[in-house]
């Protein structure tokens, strides 16, 4: 029976929301960033088995702390037309429009994969018409848009950038605790994580790949925890290289980044070389000059140990490499023609057909699952939406930092533009709906909010910068 009620979780988000509305606006901003890793923990269950997830019940809390602290034309600046965010709202409005119209204009014109808490099993292919994830969705793109102007407001305000980075600093902290705890209790027989997982979404946890468990934390599968680790990996890896709280940022990079390696997912290695590739270009001198010296001593140290590590294997441990070989055969090279990824392909050629199918306007938002984020924009949102979102994220990653700005806001704003890469990429390889997390809109917050501000603010203590000059 689903759950309808709140829970014990849920009553958890309830007192700290409450208890956010009358201290500093920094504990919202921790809360928030918190929560989010909570996406397979039932908060509150709702009639016809809609379940809340806790950042999303605490996100009631954080619009009205934004807004008491703010006020409601600060966070509508946001949407302002020479801003990234004008056109995150336009690609919601199209979309929430598209999830009501489209799905009944178009009834019946293509077959689909529907995004439908109704079915049971495997997904099929039906008629295009109104379903469940038509409001889902729908929903969750409104509560995106509230969360990134709120995030946007709040960030004007003195020690907001520094109080964003403690908090994603503490998120991945409680992440990498929590892959850990997953290994280690599923070596000995327990699955502890369950606990937490009572949303209604299959649990795949516990299982073995190579002999080797995958991880999957407080998610339901490695996939998922990949996808969710690879932006704070990201975000860690930028910070200390630009050189904020560098022993923070980089004892973070590295529990993100071993796990990311230990988990098994195909998500994982192929995000994570993707991403690495997209670094190798990265020009993080911009904001600290010392950067340039620690990334090329980087991937020098990488580069060393990779290649003594296979000459020990291959001249050693024979045995070992067979392995290995075997592994990522099973892991990447063999995901494609298993079950799982012919059906999953079959979902993205679909989308695409969909999206030829209605001539380039759309099924509607919800209406389809896909295997790629790039083919759920393409498929649920048409033209008008891969142009709106397109230019979203483009003006957020390419518009410049300012020198004159305060260092921990400049380098701050840079790692969340890393972050946001890193989850279009994860998102890109395996996501199913449109919906990206509330940490992607608070990054994508960070990163177009400093080029745009009104005024020059007033720098902040810069002990950390003047550590970098003198290195």
């Amino acid at each position: 029976m689903k759950q309808v009620g709140l829970t014990i979780f849920g009553l958890v988000v309830f007192v700290t929301g409450l208890a956010v509305l009358y201290t500093s606006f920094r504990g919202a901003i921790y809360w928030m960033a918190v929560y989010s890793l909570f996406g397979c923990t039932l908060a509150l269950g709702l009639p016809g088995g809609i379940g809340i997830l806790p950042a999303q019940l605490f996100l009631l809390f954080f619009v009205v702390r934004a807004f008491n602290l703010a006020g409601g034309k600060q966070i509508a600046n946001a949407f302002a037309i020479d801003k990234p965010g004008f056109w995150l709202l336009c690609t919601s409005l199209w979309g929430v429009f598209g999830a009501i119209v489209l799905p009944r204009l178009l009834r019946g014109s293509t077959l689909v994969f529907p995004v439908d808490r109704t079915m049971s099993g495997a997904v099929m292919l039906q008629r295009l018409g109104p379903v469940s994830g038509n409001l889902s969705q729908a929903t969750y793109c409104l509560g995106d848009v509230v969360l990134y102007g709120c995030m946007y407001a709040l960030l004007k305000y003195r020690g907001a950038y520094r109080a964003l980075a403690t908090g994603i600093f503490l998120l991945a902290f409680l992440d990498v605790l929590a892959g850990v705890i997953d290994v280690g209790t599923h070596a000995v027989g327990l699955d502890v994580m369950s606990v937490i997982k009572t949303a209604q979404y299959a649990d795949l946890s516990g299982e073995v790949m190579g002999g080797l468990i995958r991880i999957s934390g407080t998610f339901s599968e490695a996939s998922a925890f990949a996808s969710f680790t690879l932006p704070l990996f990201a975000f860690c890896l930028n910070l200390w290289l630009v050189g904020y709280r560098r022993k923070v940022a980089g004892a973070l990079a590295f529990g993100t980044g071993m796990l990311l390696l230990l988990s098994t997912s195909g998500t994982a290695y192929a995000g994570l070389g993707t991403y690495l590739l997209v670094q190798l270009f990265s020009r993080p001198g911009r904001i600290a000059r010392s950067a340039v010296a620690r990334k090329q001593r980087l991937w020098i140290l990488c580069a060393c140990a990779g290649v003594l590590a296979a000459l020990y294997a291959v001249l050693f441990l024979p045995g070992v490499v067979k392995v290995l070989g075997d592994f990522v055969n099973l892991a990447v090279l063999g995901k494609a023609a298993s079950d799982s990824g012919v059906e999953r392909m079959s979902w993205n050629a679909q989308g695409v057909k969909n999206f030829f199918d209605t001539y380039g306007i759309g099924v509607g938002l919800g209406s389809i699952r896909s295997s790629s984020f790039l083919v759920v924009v393409l498929a649920n949102l048409g033209v008008v939406g891969v142009v709106c979102y397109g230019l979203f994220v483009g003006k957020s990653l390419l518009a410049p930092l300012p020198a004159q700005y305060p260092p921990t806001e400049r380098a701050v704003s840079y790692a969340a533009r890393h972050g946001m890469i890193a989850t279009l990429i994860a998102a890109s390889l395996a996501a199913g709906v449109f919906e990206l997390g509330s940490c992607f809109y608070l990054f994508a917050a960070a990163a177009g909010a400093l080029p745009l501000s009104a005024s020059r603010r007033v720098p902040e203590r810069q002990g950390w910068l003047a550590q970098q000059v003198h290195e």
